[in-house]
């Protein structure tokens, strides 16, 4: 049955994250983790799930609406630079915001599947027509992290596959690696994680806002 539901939810194009004024996302909590953060809500209760099934929906309606602001510096071996790459939401829908709501949800083995969906105000709307421009870069990342890392590395894996979006973007548009790059980067579709080989596998769509290139003036 999840293998089918995964099937189903690959097929489908996550465009159908809504319409102009509405925005639809289907996220999925494990009900017996892996990784026991908290042995005392082990396995967790439906009514818990479906509350961090609505902050899941959140985060990433938010990342939708008003995404984050990025400061990424490519790793360069030459010039012994690590890589650094800092993300900050620019805002957040609020927790209990009557126009977030869980539309349908259905427990899969050991998941629990949801239905999200989030009615965009003027000014939300406004701001996600504003990224259909050909200014905004539109590109795809990957990120897997380690399911040992619990909840917080199924966020990190959305982290990584937005990082990795940014850097493509880059890679097709720019021959000489820059030293720094500044910009914005929201999510462009309802992003899709799945738990392959004791990762944490997350893909996105983004679309990537670069304001400000600085170059490597001296080698």
């Amino acid at each position: 049955m999840r293998a089918l539901l995964l099937s189903l939810i690959l097929l489908l194009p996550c465009v159908d994250a809504g319409a102009a004024d509405r925005l639809f996302v289907r996220p999925w909590i494990e009900l017996e983790p892996l990784v026991r953060i908290d042995p005392a809500r082990y396995p967790l209760p439906l009514d818990a799930a479906e509350k961090d099934l609505l902050e899941i929906g959140r985060v990433l309606v938010s990342g939708m609406i008003y995404g984050w602001t990025f400061t990424y510096i490519p790793s360069d071996k030459a010039r012994q630079v690590p890589e650094t790459f800092v993300l900050t939401p620019v805002a957040q829908v609020a927790w209990g915001n009557p126009r977030l709501r869980v539309t349908e949800t259905e427990v899969s083995d050991t998941r629990l599947w949801g239905g999200i969906s989030y009615s965009l105000d003027d000014e939300e709307a406004l701001r996600r027509s504003a990224w259909d421009s050909n200014t905004a870069l539109l590109s795809t990342g990957r990120g897997s992290v380690s399911v040992t890392e619990g909840p917080a590395g199924r966020a990190a894996s959305l982290q990584a596959a937005i990082r990795d979006a940014i850097r493509l973007s880059l890679d097709a548009r720019w021959v000489n690696k820059p030293r720094q790059i500044d910009g914005a980067v929201v999510l462009w579709e309802d992003p899709l994680t799945v738990v392959r080989s004791g990762v944490y596998t997350t893909v996105a769509k983004v679309k990537v806002l670069v304001r400000e290139l600085v170059p490597y003036r001296i080698f």
